[in-house]
């Protein structure tokens, strides 16, 4: 991927999770598109991102490859996700 509308069209594929209320997941979509937007423009992402839901993760690796996009040192999931 190499837009934001396709990654935005990646982002909008995921179901939100049970339990995730659509403000929760709406801000949830939001991050990851920011993470993307550094990545794309090949710039470090500061925010922190952990303990999120497991699609969060799942929306900040590439799909050709299932690489995260962020250092996984630089962010915590939850042991289950």
């Amino acid at each position: 991927m190499n837009t934001l509308p396709e990654v935005q069209k990646y982002i909008d594929s995921f179901e939100r999770p049970n339990g995730y209320n659509l403000y929760a997941w709406d801000v949830t979509k939001r991050l990851a598109l920011e993470v993307w937007r550094s990545y794309l423009e090949n710039r470090p992402f500061r925010r922190p991102v952990n303990f999120l839901c497991k699609e969060f993760y799942q929306m900040i690796r590439r799909p050709e490859d299932g690489q995260f996009i962020l250092p996984e040192n630089s962010f915590r999931m939850l042991s289950n996700g």
